[in-house]
């Protein structure tokens, strides 16, 4: 049995969150396998710890599961990233998630389904995260600034 509380557990899975961006902001080509292998550890890291932390929701893992999916979409691995995201989807949609965290869980379903090359699934997931209604202004900006950014995989 863990000593570590739903306290603690809340920290890390926060920490392990940020520390996967070290890696996500960057260009997948400069991430050496070391690197990659230690995203995916955090990635990882944050979703066990969000399952076990204070006051955790259906939201949390939404999120954590979302940032698995980015870190294998980050590899170049939409065939891994795509059942995340679907997974994220049947959360989202089971527990009426809706506003900026479907939006970016349809984001990441598209990115997943580009990467394997299904371009019109990709094409109709991205038009459907862009017709997600985000209440907040400042979310909606930064989901079509996402939404505009690559990787794409050659989807225009």
């Amino acid at each position: 049995m863990s000593s570590i509380g739903p306290a603690e557990h809340r920290k890390l899975a926060i920490d392990a969150n940020n520390a996967t961006w070290e890696f996500l902001d960057r260009e997948p080509a400069s991430l050496t396998a070391h690197e990659i292998e230690e995203m995916m550890r955090r990635a990882y890291a944050a979703a066990y710890h969000w399952a076990r932390a204070e006051n955790a929701t259906v939201v949390n893992e939404i999120r954590a599961s979302w940032l698995i999916a980015k870190a294998w979409i980050h590899q170049s691995r939409g065939d891994l990233a795509l059942s995340v995201s679907d997974r994220c989807i049947e959360l989202c949609l089971a527990n009426n998630v809706k506003d900026f965290d479907l939006a970016y869980v349809y984001e990441a379903k598209a990115r997943s389904l580009a990467c394997i090359g299904d371009v019109e699934g990709a094409r109709e997931a991205k038009k459907f995260a862009l017709s997600v209604e985000v209440v907040d202004e400042e979310d909606r900006k930064l989901v079509e600034a996402d939404l505009a950014k690559g990787p794409w995989f050659g989807l225009n």
